[in-house]
């Protein structure tokens, strides 16, 4: 480290399986030489949270520390960094889930970060805002330049929050279902910037945000006429293809509506030859639910952007999303902020485990 921290490094530990957060004092840690060290101003919640709480999931050993979601100042760099340097605004993504390293968690004062899944932030954007972001960006980056192979969107076309200059001709779609939710937010808007038209489900008072974020069409996902709602949406912009599709929650409720939504519009084309739609899900694929033909469901993996993507998830941390947070090209979601700083996640632990819808939940420190 290249300065001295004299602020103690408070933690929400988790002693065992399933027991509440307790309040303890641990060691400051050092960054390695590819890491930060930043001291946390805000940190989010996310289901992984009280389901790793729960259930113990990614965890090796008791008592441990969970947690992904940050934002605060960078107090030290490793040796070998260079793009960051102490000061530095920040929000980034803990990869706890697969080091099982407590440094690497978020629940805590301070935290030590990869750089990788480290984004420069705008003065302008407050420290609750830009923590609600970084999980949600990594499982759309995972998403899209990944499972979908779509190639990271040059800065120089990332100027306007207009789709027209950047969907190609003829259309390609993507359907995000729950698109309120906070990867479905982040998909929409990453899924713009990468020049795909979104087509979205979502409940009615999240369609004019929703909209707002690029999405093309919005339809309400409760009624029985949500699938011809969707397919009526894809025959007004011109038949568009959609190709692809996101389902953040992947029950067995919502994905075979996902499954019905590419089938009938996909059979609508002739000559297309572009080869099978992929679908990615987020949860665990429901064995009850079948998958038909010319469609590919893959897992998104979101701890491949600290392992074998590591270089995508560089590109969007470091470079594009520093750049469209500037910009305004990429919003964070709506904040709804838990008093009681660390002693207060437990509470929003259990808030987000009884559901919260198109908010994210976030502590001060």
């Amino acid at each position: 480290m290249s300065d001295t921290v004299t602020t103690a490094n408070l933690a929400a530990v988790l002693p065992s399986a399933g027991s509440d957060l307790v309040i303890q004092e641990r060691a400051i840690p050092s960054p390695g030489p590819d890491e930060v060290l930043i001291r946390n101003h805000a940190i989010a919640v996310n289901p992984i949270d009280w389901k790793r709480q729960v259930l113990g999931l990614f965890i090796a050993s008791y008592p441990t520390i969970l947690g992904s979601d940050v934002s605060g100042v960078v107090e030290a760099v490793g040796f070998a960094v260079s793009s960051f340097k102490k000061g530095d605004r920040v929000l980034a993504c803990a990869p706890v889930t697969v080091t099982g390293n407590p440094d690497h968690a978020a629940f805590q004062t301070y935290t030590v970060m990869p750089t990788s899944t480290v984004a420069k932030i705008p003065d302008a954007l407050d420290f609750t805002q830009a923590a609600t972001l970084p999980t949600s960006v990594g499982a759309a980056t995972i998403a899209l330049f990944d499972i979908f192979d779509l190639p990271l969107p040059p800065l120089a076309t990332s100027t306007s929050n207009s789709t027209s200059t950047t969907t190609p001709a003829p259309p390609v779609g993507i359907l995000v279902w729950s698109g309120a939710s906070s990867v479905g937010k982040t998909t929409i808007q990453l899924a713009r910037l990468a020049g795909l038209q979104v087509f979205a489900s979502a409940s009615p008072r999240h369609h004019a945000g929703l909209r707002a974020l690029g999405a093309a069409e919005v339809v309400d996902y409760r009624p029985p006429s949500a699938v011809n709602d969707l397919v009526a949406a894809a025959e007004r912009a011109g038949s568009v293809e959609i190709r692809y599709a996101v389902d953040p929650i992947s029950s067995d409720e919502t994905l075979p509506l996902v499954l019905d939504v590419l089938s009938r519009v996909n059979n609508k084309r002739t000559g297309n030859g572009n080869g099978t739609t992929k679908l990615a899900h987020l949860g665990r694929w429901p064995e009850r639910v079948a998958l038909p033909e010319g469609i590919e469901a893959v897992f998104v993996r979101g701890t491949a952007i600290w392992t074998e993507r590591r270089d995508s998830a560089a590109g969007v941390f470091n470079e594009l999303l520093s750049a469209w947070l500037e910009a305004g090209e990429v919003v964070p979601q709506t904040v709804r902020v838990v008093e009681g700083g660390l002693g207060g996640l437990q509470t929003a632990l259990n808030r987000l485990k009884k559901g919260v819808s198109g908010e994210k939940l976030v502590v001060e420190l």
